[in-house]
């Protein structure tokens, strides 16, 4: 036992030896591993594989299989994908090599090794130590339901990935002080995978004002962020005009059937669907069977402090100028989601959480201390092995229902 406790020692010595950019290569490749560990089959809803091929071939609108999807929107004599654009000009050059035959969450696991190493590097830019920065990391990767969303990729899981991979370089490039032009921009990929992120801009707005100490200064950094985001946020409105000949984005209003769902009895939102959204963030829990392994997860979710009990964090230590931001992030992003008329169903966690996770980790870094102590090691540990149980139990032994 002492052995294999120098042994690990010894690895973590030479790990925190290594220069960053070669800890960031060892994170991500490690991260690789688990997720092609962890991959099931192929996602059957791959609308993003049929829509880069059509975007190869000069056309916005799915032909082929790609009409047959679940959520696909006609329009006139076209058919079209109502999610943001942004994972299918990622896997543009995949499909162009591979064709429609390419598994899409391939990509995700790719991009999703990427997330954590780069969600690494955020924590260390905003002071953690080595090894905490570490834990925290490992909590993200393996102790949320990034995990479970990262390993299936399927259209609704993918976009949840990308726009964690942008949202959080734009974070670490903010942190830099500088570049805010590509801020923008990488704020504005984010908004071309998952719509909400776009309303945590009053980040990076209060960053460029704690970082700065005149106005001219702020205004002008402020102007090159916005000059950023309105470039993507702009392509994405010419994106809807060319589809459905207006600048808003009303593909989830076309759904077909969305009018007599019963979860959109009031709309896509409304403000009665709060309660519901609540009870999915906190209180959701898993399935009782009355064998073993008596519990098994729903398709309908588990509460966000169920899924990482480390979270709790969020509400302990003092309150920072970079937290007060984070948790300010957070609140402006859940408007949106509480007001949807599902949850995010089908799912492992509450994947709408993803929307904000990032903001989630530096709060709990906030919380817990430099030095990390046995509880909070633990709850990491529980927050990883609930999600480790969450990826078997679905993706490797189908041991879901509602």
């Amino acid at each position: 036992m002492e052995k294999i406790r120098s042994a690990i020692v010894g690895v973590c010595q030479k790990f925190v030896s290594l220069r960053v950019r070669y800890q960031l290569i060892i994170i991500a490749s490690v991260a690789l591993i688990v997720f092609l560990l962890s991959k099931g089959l192929p996602p059957g809803q791959n609308h993003f594989v049929y829509l880069a091929d059509s975007f190869l071939h000069g056309s916005l609108s799915l032909s082929g299989d790609g009409v047959n999807l679940a959520e696909v929107v006609p329009f006139g004599d076209n058919y079209y994908v109502v999610y943001p654009p942004m994972p299918a000009i990622l896997l543009l050059p995949f499909v162009a090599v591979f064709g429609t035959t390419f598994d899409q969450a391939l990509l995700s696991v790719i991009l999703a090794s990427l997330c954590v190493s780069v969600m690494y590097l955020m924590l260390k830019k905003t002071g953690s130590p080595t090894q905490k920065a570490l834990w925290l990391t490992a909590l993200f990767g393996f102790g949320t339901c990034f995990w479970f969303i990262a390993s299936v990729g399927s259209s609704w899981y993918i976009e949840h990935v990308v726009a964690v991979l942008f949202l959080t370089s734009a974070i670490v490039l903010s942190l830099f002080k500088k570049h805010y032009f590509l801020v923008g921009l990488l704020l504005g990929c984010a908004t071309l995978a998952r719509l909400p992120v776009v309303l945590s801009f009053p980040f990076f707005l209060l960053t460029i004002y704690q970082q700065q100490d005149n106005w001219k200064l702020r205004l002008k950094q402020a102007a090159y962020f916005f000059a950023g985001l309105a470039i993507l946020v702009g392509l994405n409105a010419l994106y809807n005009y060319a589809r459905y000949g207006v600048f808003n984005d009303i593909g989830y209003y076309l759904i077909p059937g969305i009018q007599e769902d019963p979860y959109f009895t009031e709309g896509i939102f409304s403000i009665s669907y709060i309660p519901r959204n609540i009870y999915a963030i906190l209180f959701q829990g898993p399935i009782y069977v009355d064998y073993f392994p008596y519990f098994k997860p729903s398709w309908m979710g588990l509460g966000l402090f169920f899924t990482t009990p480390a979270f709790i964090y969020i509400f302990k230590g003092p309150w920072s100028s970079l937290s007060k931001r984070a948790a300010l992030a957070v609140l402006c992003i859940l408007p949106p989601l509480i007001t949807h008329g599902t949850v995010g169903f089908t799912q492992f966690g509450y994947r709408f959480s993803l929307d904000f996770t990032p903001f989630l980790l530096l709060l709990t870094a906030k919380g817990m201390g430099q030095s990390l102590g046995w509880s909070e090691k633990a709850l990491i540990v529980l927050s990883v092995l609930v999600n480790l149980w969450g990826v078997v139990s679905i993706i490797k032994f189908d041991f879901v229902s509602f």
